[in-house]
């Protein structure tokens, strides 16, 4: 009985330490209630498996009692790894939207509108430029006058990743847009090209 009891002791300094070790590596306070439920039941179930060894309850089959390893390493691996990949395309996802309403403010600022503005980012985790602009295509017009307070419906503005279209580019070169547009976002000015549509 004292063994039993010595290592219901032992058990429960180990499970406070691994709480205290859990609650300092989380980032936010949010998690504490899950935190508290899962310590909880492990308490309880740490509790009631000396109960195992008394002879009545030895001979009854109780399942719930037993503690074990029900998701394997490779299971958390891959989860993990999952978790990862989800976590990098909504990085990336964010960042092209970022990229878009800073391009799309430089020029509304310089009174031009998008009409066509696509580009793609370096998408290998492993590459030291992960995220950066490869290259940036953007079709623009003179923004339009606003008469009389009366605005104008916009037209369907093309946003998203590159495609090859295979087509000759509209418009000629706008090189002061193209300087700006990569100083504002640190990439080479060779990655910009901006075509300013002919009305």
């Amino acid at each position: 009985m004292l063994a039993v009891l010595s290592e219901m002791v032992r058990n429960l300094v180990i499970l406070i330490i691994l709480v205290a070790v859990l609650e300092l590596l989380l980032p936010r306070r949010d998690f504490r209630p899950f935190v508290n439920m899962v310590v909880g039941l492990v308490l309880i179930l740490m509790l009631l498996s000396p109960l195992r060894s008394l002879p009545a309850l030895s001979a009854l089959e109780l399942p719930l009692l037993e503690i074990r390893e029900a998701v394997g390493k490779d299971d958390v691996a891959a989860k993990l790894a999952m978790l990862e990949q989800v976590n990098w395309e909504m990085t990336l996802a964010r960042y092209r939207e970022l990229i878009r309403d800073k391009i799309t403010a430089l020029l509304l600022a310089d009174g031009k509108e998008p009409v066509t503005l696509e580009f793609t980012l370096e998408e290998d985790i492993n590459h030291p430029k992960f995220g950066t602009p490869r290259r940036i295509y953007i079709l623009v017009r003179e923004e339009e006058q606003r008469s009389a307070g009366i605005v104008k419906p916009v037209e369907k503005v093309e946003i998203g990743p590159a495609a090859d279209k295979g087509e000759a580019p509209a418009g000629r070169r706008a090189p002061g847009l193209e300087k700006s547009i990569a100083e504002a976002l640190g990439v080479s000015p060779q990655v910009v090209e901006v075509r300013l549509l002919a009305e």
